[in-house]
């Protein structure tokens, strides 16, 4: 054997070169090999070392080695400090027991199955083992159930068992939807310290109705579930009381409302001091630094922003235009301003039915008429194929949607409001007019938005008046981490400065711009009608092309 030995390094020595570099082997399957051996030892109870009694009549074997490597708690028991350690066995109390059986599963495995029956019994043993990959994976388990019902309950948790991710993203919704979360039982029972952690936040949104209201109203339902809150548990939670109401931005509220709310009972002791205190805080806002600065201010949840829509028929092929319709309320965030219903009045034009009128009426009692009214052409000369329609919202409604169909004119307008119809679906105003024209949809294009405003041209054709430059105001709130929408701007109020040109045409393709200008196009001086034009196009379609004013 010495002699083959011998044989062999003579062989070596000849076929491999003096500069071969050394290797470094590296089995990528040598840990998961060796999970699986010791996973087989384990459940064949070989080589094993120690005992865990984890419930009554309920013992595992298992290997300290595995143990220690996985676990914070057993490298420290096991680690010779502790006389517990040295034991055969060890007992752990107070956690169930098949969740100590999976976690050591999980030890040799890497493997755990997390459901809704086994999720609170595996996050409590596994924060008492120090298993932090299974405490996580529970918060991301537990993140998925967060709502209105839900999530205070989860906030609590995930503070026990310091999940910060997930305490992070329930507050953040029992923020975002508090409106709703301080009517569930769950709001009635939290802790004080949290309720006032949520009172203290900029970030507190108030939304009635998919709505979010005015400063006033979103207070007033703060300083309500406040008082639902304390009047629950009077006895132990009135002494709170002093400390809440300071977390709630009284200054904001009416005087008269905050003198209807004094006489409140729970109130007649503690509210008289801070009534005053407000109310001062009204008539002489505090100054910048003030600690009282941001108790007198409202809550800066949101960036109050305006967007205009596309601009609506605005192709410029009608003409004369007469009139342009717009005010600059709509851009001044300080005012309430926003739509609260219209008049339509539908005309005949070419043989379609397209919007010849709109009054559109406004919260102070503004309202701005578009071409004609019932007062005139219309009601004078009523006729079969002149239309008159007429919606007014009720109250805390808003339109927040519309469905625009045009060409060179309005052909069909519709209007979605934040209310249900009793099919649960979104209450719809309309279709008012023909189905001429291309379909488009306009919002606002984040939450909680609605119809603020209108604007437009008139243009007058074949003896009566007609819509064109048909634009919408949105306003709505951007909350934090979200972006911030493009604005555009008003075609109509450039058009009135003298500013109209190409280059403030909306950036949206309309069916028809590339026909804009075909009157001065040499390709179109050869044909007689749109019948020819129809045919050359070759698959345009009618409504892409309409005869001059």
């Amino acid at each position: 054997m010495a002699d083959s030995g011998n044989k062999f390094a003579g062989v070596f020595k000849r076929s491999v070169s003096d500069t071969a570099e050394a290797l470094l082997f590296t089995d990528e399957n040598h840990g998961s090999t060796i999970l699986k051996g010791l996973f087989a030892s384990y459940k064949d109870g070989k080589y094993v070392d120690i005992s865990l009694k984890i419930g009554p009549e309920r013992t595992l074997r298992a290997h300290r080695a595995v143990l220690a490597s996985f676990s914070p708690y057993f490298e420290v028991l096991l680690g010779g400090n502790w006389k517990e350690g040295n034991k055969e066995e060890i007992e752990i109390i107070g956690q169930d027991e098949g969740a100590v059986s999976d976690l050591i599963e999980f030890a040799y495995t890497g493997k755990i199955n997390i459901d809704k029956d086994n999720v609170l019994t595996l996050l409590e043993a596994a924060d008492f083992l120090g298993i932090e990959s299974v405490k996580k994976s529970c918060g991301n388990f537990l993140e998925q159930g967060v709502d209105a019902k839900s999530c205070l309950g989860i906030l609590q948790l995930a503070d026990k068992f310091a999940l910060d991710e997930l305490s992070s993203f329930a507050k953040k919704y029992a923020l975002r939807h508090f409106t709703d979360v301080c009517k569930e039982d769950e709001f009635l029972c939290l802790p004080v310290n949290f309720l006032s952690d949520l009172l203290s936040e900029e970030n507190l949104v108030v939304v009635v109705e998919d709505l979010i209201p005015c400063v006033e109203e979103r207070e007033k339902t703060v300083l309500e579930s406040v008082l639902q809150y304390v009047e629950h548990d009077v006895e132990n939670r009135k002494t709170h009381l002093a400390q809440l109401l300071g977390l709630v931005r009284l200054p904001t509220l009416s005087t008269e409302y905050l003198a209807e709310v004094s006489r409140n009972k729970l109130l007649e002791c503690e509210f008289g001091d801070i009534l005053e205190k407000a109310k001062n805080s009204k008539l002489h806002p505090p100054e910048e630094g003030n600690p009282d600065e941001k108790w007198a201010a409202p809550r800066k949840f949101a960036k109050h922003v305006f967007v205009w829509s596309r601009c609506y028929a605005n192709g410029g092929q009608v003409q004369p235009e007469i009139a342009c319709c717009t005010d600059e309320m709509f851009e001044d965030l300080e005012n309430d301003c926003y739509v609260t219903g219209m008049e339509l009045w539908i005309r005949q034009w070419d043989g379609r039915p397209v919007l010849g009128g709109l009054k559109v009426y406004y919260k102070d009692g503004k309202a701005m008429v578009f071409g004609q009214d019932c007062g005139g052409t219309y009601a004078e000369n009523a006729q079969d194929e002149h239309e008159h329609h007429e919606f007014h919202l009720e109250e805390n409604e808003r339109i927040v949607k519309a469905e625009i169909q045009c060409g060179w004119m309005i052909d069909r307008l519709t209007f979605y409001t934040n209310k249900k119809d009793k099919d649960g679906k979104p209450k719809r105003y309309g279709p008012y007019g023909g189905n001429g024209g291309s379909f488009s949809a306009d919002s606002a294009p984040e939450s909680f938005g609605y119809l603020c405003g209108v604007s437009g041209a008139v243009v007058q054709s074949q003896g009566e008046a007609g819509i064109t430059r048909l634009q919408f105001v949105w306003r709505l709130y951007v909350l934090p981490g979200r972006h911030v929408p493009f604005k555009h701007h008003c075609i109509v109020a450039h058009a009135q400065k003298g500013n109209y040109e190409d280059e403030y045409d909306d950036p949206y393709d309309d069916i028809y711009d590339e026909f804009d200008d075909y009157e001065d196009d040499d390709d179109y001086g050869q044909y007689d009608d749109f019948e020819d034009i129809f045919e050359f196009e070759m698959g345009a379609q009618p409504y892409m092309f309409e005869p001059l004013a």
